[in-house]
């Protein structure tokens, strides 16, 4: 590569999201994989309804899934971790809005050794009491320390506000949720997690049809616990009337500034446009807010704007932190260009620049294996239409001018903003 001289630029050709394969097992888990990529690695993904809105709290879930590889029936504590290290798997969990997760990635030719491991925790893993206190306690400190944070009583506000007061996903995180955790109650939620007829699991890699079967049997060797969590969806409850709200000062130099309305939601046939208008207003580097607040003014380091779209319901937010004296104009500045969408959208190179952004951000869903699988992952789990991609790439092709000014006009007025300060 000769770095003296720029790569060419030329534009994108057709771009077209790979299918995934999908088999229904026999234990009724249903595996999905997309192949692909040059390097000998694979990753499963198991997805198991049950997140925040049904446990009810912010970490057990994860502590749970992160605690499935600390032995089982067979193998213990340290038979498990010596067989996972020495064939070189890395284990991740998380917890989202409605399931829990676990990730396995490893060597295509470990993949033999490591998958009687895999079945045997699923089955019957340990949770050793040491070491769950010891997540116990890695979470309550990663609490603790989020709540120091100064945004963190605007961005508690902020979420009671979009989300509705009571709302299952606007519960914020308290060290309570991780205290008392014992291991007969960690036993009882996994349990409730663990269902295969609805347990969705995700490969991705270099795959073979021996690395495939492999996966496939011992993923048959699962068995369900339980009838499992039944989702539980609740409409967001955002207020009739714009409010402005102020949380308690902490002892920062800086204000965080949070705004945001209701929107429609993933189903409306505006849903898209919408999307990319967002991503005109905040959404990149050289979006309206960006180039205006912070290039122009340099009135914050950065600011952002997205379109939270969840299944409950959808809503635009917008987040930025600036020094206390200038938090008002801040918000002045932030309605202004919400006005100036609708009056004067962007055009010429602008909607250029906004056209290949998106173009290339829905691009880096094709990267490769891993990514086409997060992209049918996420699309399963916020229940988009088998079509997304293609109707993603669709409306930017089509977006103009006209159409953004339309959708600022009628979901982005500036009357109907929300905020939330700490100055």
């Amino acid at each position: 590569m000769n770095r003296r001289q720029a790569p060419p630029v030329r534009p994108f050709g057709h771009l077209s999201l790979p299918a995934d394969t999908v088999e229904e097992l026999s234990n009724g888990i249903r595996l999905h994989y997309v192949g692909g990529g040059d390097q000998p690695i694979c990753r499963l993904i198991l997805c198991f309804p049950g997140g925040l809105a049904e446990i009810g709290n912010t970490v057990t879930g994860k502590i749970v899934m992160s605690m499935l590889s600390n032995g089982s029936g067979h193998y213990s504590t340290e038979e498990t971790a010596d067989i996972l290290d020495f064939n070189g798997v890395r284990t991740g969990a998380s917890q989202r809005s409605h399931f829990c997760t676990l990730r396995i990635s490893m060597l295509n030719h470990r993949v033999a050794e490591i998958m009687p491991v895999m079945t045997d925790f699923l089955n019957a893993p340990l949770f050793p009491a040491d070491r769950l206190a010891t997540a116990c306690l890695n979470a309550r400190t990663q609490i603790e320390t989020d709540i120091a944070e100064p945004s963190f009583g605007v961005e508690k506000l902020f979420d009671e506000l979009m989300l509705g007061k009571g709302h299952p996903l606007a519960l914020s995180p308290t060290p309570a949720f991780a205290e008392g955790f014992t291991v007969d109650k960690a036993r009882e939620l996994y349990n409730r997690l663990m269902c295969t007829t609805k347990c969705e699991a995700f490969l991705s890699g270099a795959l073979n049809e021996d690395i495939i079967q492999r996966v496939r049997t011992a993923l048959e060797g699962v068995r369900s616990r339980s009838e499992g969590f039944t989702p539980k969806y609740v409409p967001l409850m955002p207020p009739d009337e714009p409010k402005h709200l102020h949380a308690e000062q902490r002892d920062s130099f800086q204000s965080t500034v949070k705004a945001g309305m209701p929107t429609i939601g993933r189903n409306h046939p505006d849903y898209i446009p919408l999307h990319l208008t967002v991503m005109a207003l905040g959404g990149y580097f050289g979006s309206r807010l960006m180039t205006n607040i912070r290039e122009e003014k340099g009135l914050t380091y950065g600011i952002h704007a997205s379109l939270m779209g969840q299944r409950e319901g959808a809503y635009l937010q917008i987040s930025a932190q600036c020094d206390r004296s200038y938090t008002s104009l801040v918000l002045d500045e932030i309605r202004a260009e919400l006005s100036r969408l609708a009056t004067n959208p962007p055009t010429g190179r602008e909607l250029e620049r906004l056209k290949l952004y998106a173009t290339s951000a829905l691009a880096k869903s094709l990267d490769g294996p891993d990514e086409i699988t997060d992209f049918h992952m996420t699309r399963l789990m916020a229940d988009t239409p088998p079509d997304y991609f293609d109707a993603r790439l669709r409306a930017i092709t089509a977006l103009n001018p006209e159409t953004i000014a339309r959708i600022a006009a009628t979901e982005l007025n500036p009357d109907r903003l929300s905020t939330v300060t700490d100055a």
